[in-house]
């Protein structure tokens, strides 16, 4: 019974206690009504945005994801592969070595075509061709130009070698920049691409070379050693002094001095034993030898009967033991690829890179890796961070919201999301009030204060105090509409040019006349045309109705 009474008591003592509960009591306190629900209203604010605030952020603080950053201090490669798999996104290593040389974890080899290695290029070879009994220059033919084209082949495979490795020289010094570790994927990528550029700029370079040189030759109208594009011929002039005359050849009715890259089948001319000449095959002879060589197969170097045949037109004092090129050895040219295309490729068959990805790493030297994770907040940090906050979050509150309220308590006036909006929706119920006026001058602190009158409630109106601004924009704010009408300056804009009216009356003799006239003429015409019609139409009814037959009935009496 003790605790029934004191729970009935205690309720309207809470009660009545949060009614007049006010944390913003003014000092002295007021007595003013209008204040003290300024404050009570403030009061109930704060505490709303108190709570609101401290539960927005205790379900931020435990609920939002934060990102944790974690060092790992020289891992090796492994360890930064297993925390490559987990966190590439926001792994990175720094190097401690920026820039490393690309010999350091790059390597290129490379295979030359099998005729760079063959018997064909060897000074026996050449030497062999160059024995032939009948090797002059009055017949271009293969004695006279093969000892020079297969020269001229072992110069271009030298060349390539030289090229390549020094090349090769420059590309290993250049350097691998990256500020941190690249993955595996990236550097595989970047090295295969490294490698690609290395191929690509070195065959550009030699292309270049080459045909800068051929077409210097050609454009300086150079003679050739052997004689092949020019014929030089000794003669005699008016003055019976020797002169040298040169005539350009022709191969094929192709002059040597419009094209230098005129050929023929080069063939053996030969007396021995009576046989005839034999084509070398996919083998030329030009106006330069290069140019004839560029042009030229090794077709026949592949064929062991045609090397037979070769060696038997060369007929040289001792036959020499000459072995076929392996046409069964994996090769991206065909046997009748143009020399000329091998040295498009560098005469390489195959390029082989070697990508050492753990030299790489080991040069970079990793300081450090770091990444990120996402994770929550941990329940200490929570409530550091609420007490941290609780304080200034009241001094804020306690700051902001007495000032809130009173922007905010103007009677009848109302903001929103656009000023327009807000506006239509207001009243004009403060500005017929003096007293709120006053109010609202002491709120606004201007530096000096101005004598505002309210508007007159006492006016004759057709709105109300309280209507709305769009209520009163519904009627154009319009008190009273008051029209005139001036009729005379309506008719004075009008000028008229005359005026028309009707009046009834009977028509004259002479109209009366004149219509029986025109009617009697029209139905005279009209029955000489319809009467005769008329009594012939009679005339046969009636005389249908005479014949007519009429049955008689007789009747018998019983």
């Amino acid at each position: 019974l003790v605790l029934h009474t004191y729970t009935c008591r205690l309720f309207p003592t809470l009660k009545n206690y949060c009614l007049t509960f006010n944390v913003f009591k003014s000092v002295p306190p007021s007595t003013d009504e209008h204040e003290l629900k300024n404050q009570k209203i403030s009061t109930r604010i704060f505490i709303v945005l108190l709570i609101l605030s401290l539960t927005i952020l205790l379900l931020y603080t435990s609920l939002a994801d934060i990102t944790k950053t974690i060092n790992v201090p020289t891992p090796d490669l492994i360890k930064y592969e297993q925390l490559y798999s987990k966190y590439s996104q926001t792994l990175t290593c720094p190097c401690q070595h920026i820039s490393i040389n690309y010999e350091n974890f790059l390597s290129i080899e490379y295979t030359f075509h099998q005729v760079c290695t063959s018997i064909f290029i060897t000074d026996d070879w050449i030497s062999y061709i160059g024995m032939s009994y009948e090797a002059t220059s009055a017949n271009i033919n293969f004695q006279w130009t093969g000892s020079n084209a297969f020269q001229a082949l072992r110069a271009f495979c030298d060349l390539i070698e030289s090229t390549i490795n020094n090349s090769l020289i420059q590309f290993n010094s250049t350097q691998y920049i990256t500020a941190s570790v690249a993955s595996s994927e990236l550097f595989q990528l970047q090295a295969r691409s490294f490698v690609k550029q290395f191929i690509s700029s070195t065959i550009n370079t030699f292309v270049l070379s080459l045909n800068t040189i051929r077409n210097s030759t050609h454009g300086e109208g150079l003679l050739s050693g052997l004689l092949t594009n020019y014929e030089i011929t000794v003669g005699t002039s008016i003055s019976n002094e020797s002169i040298v005359l040169g005539a350009p050849v022709d191969y094929s009715k192709c002059s040597c001095d419009l094209s230098s890259t005129c050929i023929a089948q080069s063939s053996f001319l030969s007396s021995l034993f009576n046989m005839d000449n034999f084509y070398v095959p996919g083998f030329y002879k030009g106006c330069y030898v290069i140019e004839a060589l560029l042009q030229s197969t090794l077709q026949c170097f592949y064929d062991q009967t045609c090397i037979d045949q070769l060696q038997i037109y060369l007929s040289p004092p001792v036959p020499m033991d000459v072995t076929a090129l392996d046409s069964s050895l994996p090769s991206q040219y065909f046997d009748d690829s143009t020399i000329e295309d091998l040295l498009n490729n560098l005469m390489i068959e195959e390029w082989n890179s070697t990508q050492l990805y753990d030299q790489y790493y080991n040069k970079c030297q990793p300081i450090e890796c770091t990444y990120t994770i996402e994770t929550r907040n941990s329940v200490i940090y929570i409530i550091t961070t609420i007490f941290g906050i609780f304080g200034g979050l009241i001094t804020v509150l306690r700051c902001i919201v007495p000032q809130v309220v009173k922007i905010f308590n103007v009677t009848g006036f109302y903001v929103g999301c656009y000023t327009t909006e807000a506006l239509l929706r207001s009243t004009l119920e403060c500005f017929y009030n003096q007293t709120c006026i006053d109010q609202l001058q002491i709120y606004l602190l201007p530096p000096v204060l101005k004598n505002v009158t309210a508007l007159d409630s006492s006016l004759p109106s057709q709105y109300s105090d309280d209507s709305t601004i769009e209520y009163l924009l519904n009627n154009l704010m319009i008190e009273e509409w008051n029209p005139t009408h001036i009729y005379d300056l309506y008719y004075n804009e009008c000028q008229p040019k005359e005026c028309t009216y009707t009046i009834r009356t009977r028509n004259n003799i002479l109209y009366v006349i004149t219509t029986l006239i025109g009617i009697i003429g029209g139905l005279t015409r009209v029955s000489k045309i319809l009467v005769p019609i008329l009594v012939k139409i009679i005339v046969y009814c009636f005389r249908k109705w005479r014949n007519r037959v009429v049955p008689q009935i007789s009747i018998i009496q019983t």
